[in-house]
């Protein structure tokens, strides 16, 4: 029986709660990509899953021949869950001077700041450096053997999980010919993930001359089920995060490159968004509670809390292109 799958803004039009219903979909619409994300429920905030670590032999055979016995191999592994919350307070003598609507105005407020925290996370998280939170794809998405050989992260070997970009230095301007070879080591890409300083390179990139036998790659056009415009490479949407606000930007160009140098570089996330691949996870649905009062009385409080995390079953299902520089795009 397939785990319970919701997408955030379609559950929250579902729930009787005006507030809650509007808060939820807040959270889940201020990040594209928990928009587009599937979470599903799993039991005690672990998915636990298999995955192949060795295959059973299948071969031809002489007649009269016994097949060769062999036996597949796996191993069990499991991603967990994480909760983020919080608690917001409001003098109850903002609520007579302003009324309700302000109230409501600081907990979307809430709601904005949670979808961009959790979605940074998607990227930089790192249970190992901080306990509280889940790890991210980019201490996931790593090379089969890190700082070794340049079969590693050039794209030859399909067990690795990144890709440089450019394997010097200070890495370098990207290469369409690098996310063509990105996306096909990504076992049905989905999604692209990068920031909307990169994005707006890509349609650049679909005006230049000097690369117009590569624009057709790049379009630009209306999607009727979201009712705003989608850029795609290839075909694959392409998704920037949250939009612009006074958190730091999306996936900056702040990252030092597989060669190491400055730290100049952004990296580029191709993905295969699905149940059994990239994945959010959760205990149950986020929640909108009213606390009520405190204990002084002074403040109404709202609380908004959500154990969740994600999980990538599939180990084919991502792929971290790193090294790419501010420059504009290159063939």
């Amino acid at each position: 029986m397939a785990d319970e799958l919701i997408h955030l803004v379609e559950y929250a039009k579902g729930i009787d709660d005006p507030v809650a219903s509007a808060l939820i979909e807040q959270f889940g619409g201020k990040s594209d990509i928990i928009e587009a994300m599937p979470f599903k429920t799993v039991g005690q905030g672990r998915n636990v899953f298999e995955r192949e670590t060795a295959e059973p032999n299948v071969a031809f055979r002489a007649l009269n021949a016994n097949p060769e016995i062999s036996h597949g191999e796996t191993e069990e592994r499991q991603d967990q869950c994480y909760p983020i919350s919080g608690l917001l307070e409001y003098d109850r003598i903002k609520l007579k001077r302003y009324g309700e609507r302000k109230r409501m105005m600081h907990m979307m407020q809430q709601m904005t700041k949670g979808a961009a925290v959790w979605t940074d996370t998607l990227i930089g998280g790192d249970n190992a450096s901080d306990p509280k939170e889940f790890s991210g794809v980019q201490v996931r998405l790593v090379a089969t053997n890190a700082g070794a050989a340049s079969a590693d992260v050039n794209g030859s070997n399909d067990d690795s999980r990144l890709l440089a970009n450019d394997e010097t230095s200070g890495g370098g301007a990207l290469s369409l010919a690098q996310m063509d070879k990105a996306i096909d080591l990504v076992n049905d890409p989905n999604q692209i993930w990068m920031s909307r300083r990169m994005l707006t390179k890509f349609k650049t990139a679909a005006r230049s001359p000097t690369i117009s036998s590569n624009s057709h790659q790049i379009t630009d056009d209306y999607e009727s089920d979201l009712g705003r415009r989608v850029t795609r490479f290839q075909g694959i949407p392409i998704f920037t995060g949250y939009p612009p606000s006074k958190r730091s930007l999306f996936l900056p160009f702040t990252e030092v490159g597989y060669g190491g140098g400055s730290a100049v570089t952004t990296s580029i996330y191709v993905c295969s968004v699905r149940e059994d691949g990239v994945c959010g996870i959760q205990t149950s649905p986020p929640e909108i509670e009213d606390i009520g009062h405190t204990d002084r009385g002074v403040h109404l409080r709202d609380l908004f809390e959500w154990d969740v995390g994600i999980t990538i079953e599939d180990h084919y299902s991502a792929l971290r292109v790193s090294s790419i520089t501010d420059a504009a795009i290159t063939a």
